[in-house]
């Protein structure tokens, strides 16, 4: 009965503040000639709920909200607008926000309020958080893909990924769909006469750092943006009439496995052992 009377004093709220939230979110704080400003803490749920799905736990959702909140944080001064927020301001854009979705957003203001303020920090400086929706059944090493500034990025077992719908994808192209979308970016690029896709090296989460296609050498990350693979964890076939990248996991495979995040979550773990497990080096603390 209180629960039914909550949701409903919600929603009324949500549709009375709704056109200032809004416009705050989607035109910024100087819109709203308010006598105070805007802190970033009001856009954490906005920006939270652009970046994972609606349909996880709240524990799932507190750790991405903490996420976000640190890189919030940490991308304030680098760009007049917050590129995070103009992200999210772009994904509430396009959503219907009917009843339904307004008492789905609910989860987001609370995750938070009960969080509110909380962000990684190492040594008392307030740390990037990379996230990713699935890995390719681990995490990968953050000193050894960017070096020691980025250590506290350390390997972890996401091997509960293998489970998600998402873990694998064949991407298949023909020989002249491959080159065609490579001269779009390398005007110069053509295969050599063996036809050589081969990939050089791999990191130690088997993600591709350089590949050899034709008569050119790739990044793995820069191989998955020309051919919009989902992961540059991925090994190489020549088929008869195609080649086929068989990929692993969503993403970039850094920081945080999102579904790993959402498994653990639903075995009854509470979002700061879930962010102790990924950042065993960074502490939970206050931004003051």
């Amino acid at each position: 009965m209180y629960k039914e009377k909550d949701s409903v004093v919600f929603l009324l709220l949500f549709f009375i503040l709704l056109p200032y939230l809004m416009t705050v979110l989607i035109l910024g704080r100087k819109a709203c000639p308010l006598s105070r400003e805007i802190s970033l803490e009001e856009y954490v749920p906005a920006v939270t709920a652009s970046q994972i799905s609606w349909d996880y736990s709240k524990e799932a959702i507190k750790v991405q909200t903490v996420a976000a909140r640190s890189n919030l944080y940490v991308q304030q001064d680098k760009a007049a607008e917050n590129p995070l927020i103009q992200e999210a301001v772009s994904y509430i854009r396009k959503l219907d926000m009917n009843s339904f979705m307004l008492e789905k957003y609910q989860v987001f203001l609370e995750a938070a309020r009960e969080t509110r303020g909380q962000v990684l920090k190492e040594n008392g400086e307030v740390k990037e958080i990379p996230y990713h929706a699935v890995s390719g059944g681990k995490t990968r090493d953050g000193a050894e893909i960017l070096g020691e500034v980025y250590s506290y990025l350390s390997s972890a077992d996401t091997s509960k990924d293998i489970d998600s719908p998402d873990y694998v994808k064949g991407c298949y192209f023909s020989k002249e769909e491959l080159e065609n979308k490579i001269q779009e970016h390398y005007t110069g690029f053509s295969f050599d006469e063996a036809g050589t896709v081969e990939v050089k090296t791999s990191d130690s989460a088997g993600y591709v750092l350089d590949i050899q296609i034709g008569n050119q050498e790739f990044q793995g990350e820069e191989i998955k943006a020309i051919l919009d693979l989902p992961s540059s964890c991925f090994t190489v076939q020549k088929l008869e009439e195609e080649i086929r990248f068989l990929c692993r996991g969503q993403g970039h495979g850094m920081g945080i496995s999102q579904y790993t995040v959402q498994q653990m979550s639903l075995e009854g773990k509470k979002y700061e052992e879930i962010l102790s497990y990924f950042f065993p080096e960074l502490r939970l603390e206050s931004l003051n």
